[in-house]
């Protein structure tokens, strides 16, 4: 966390509505200590302020109370682990992250865990599917060139003054928006798109000393990016939350979607930019 300049973190858990409306004294000790004992954990190997809160409303949705719980924080992002209790959920993401990411006018960091049996024990431990120590080395910025992959650009060339190595920016020709089957049609699309990718490796170079790759495909934009991840070694996904033209899951963009569902690497999300909360999310990341 101190790669992403982070200075403080609160540590969240929500009492669910299948738990007690009234949580008994050795449920909320429980629920807390567990918390403390990941702050100490924190505090030991990093300079973190950590605080630390346990919510037990439980007629409110779990995603709002999160919210609501990085507003009174001031929070800049919200990290956020999924998996899926089955293959159902696992399609669907998980209706927490799902909802969370829909509402979030924050940058949200999705983290994909899987389940661990540890040793000969019979034990499942839930762990992370790869390592986030070092996500800032190389990562993807998969781009539509509309308004909500250029407020995604804003934040990755904030982060590309760390430690970050080096950066693939990626654009894919979607079928629907380009004949792929033209030739003449597609070879222009490309050259134009080429200098986008171009440009925008120019503007990252001139504010920090990072290796730009861009990279450009045809196809199923969800699909080839999760590839691109996987091709490059990409240790982090940079994306806006919805894209230029196509199919929305609600708030959440299709293709975005579907790169968190299908992705092992860890996502950082960027929401559309609201106008009635612009000057926040402009503070928000890396502040």
């Amino acid at each position: 966390m101190n790669q992403f300049g982070t200075q403080q973190i609160t540590l969240f858990t929500a009492a669910t509505a299948t738990q007690q409306k009234r949580p008994t004294e050795e449920d909320i000790q429980k629920w807390q200590g567990k918390l403390d004992s990941y702050a100490l954990q924190l505090m030991d190997t990093a300079s973190f302020q950590v605080a630390t809160q346990v919510d037990y409303d439980t007629k409110t949705p779990v995603p709002q109370r999160m919210l609501n719980a990085a507003r009174r924080a001031g929070a800049g992002y919200i990290i956020i682990a999924n998996r899926g209790h089955s293959k159902l959920r696992e399609a669907l993401l998980g209706s927490t992250v799902t909802v969370l990411l829909q509402q979030s006018n924050l940058p949200v960091f999705l983290i994909k865990l899987r389940e661990d049996t540890a040793g000969d024990s019979n034990e499942t431990r839930l762990r992370c599917n790869t390592s986030c120590h070092d996500a800032l080395q190389h990562i993807l910025y998969p781009t539509d060139f509309s308004d909500t992959a250029r407020y995604a650009f804003e934040t990755l060339s904030r982060m590309a003054a760390g430690p970050t190595e080096r950066i693939t920016l990626f654009h894919v020709q979607a079928k629907g928006q380009v004949d792929l089957t033209n030739a003449t049609q597609l070879e222009e699309f490309n050259r134009i798109d080429r200098e986008r990718l171009q440009s925008l490796s120019r503007e990252l170079q001139e504010q920090a000393r990072v290796d730009v790759d861009i990279a450009l495909s045809q196809g199923s934009p969800a699909q080839l990016i999760v590839d691109k991840a996987r091709s490059v070694s990409a240790t982090m996904i940079v994306m806006g939350s919805q894209g230029r033209g196509y199919i929305s899951d609600l708030f959440l963009g299709g293709v975005t979607y579907n790169v968190l569902r299908d992705t092992l690497v860890p996502v950082l999300v960027i929401p559309a930019r609201n106008p009635d909360n612009y000057e926040h999310q402009e503070k928000a990341w890396m502040t």
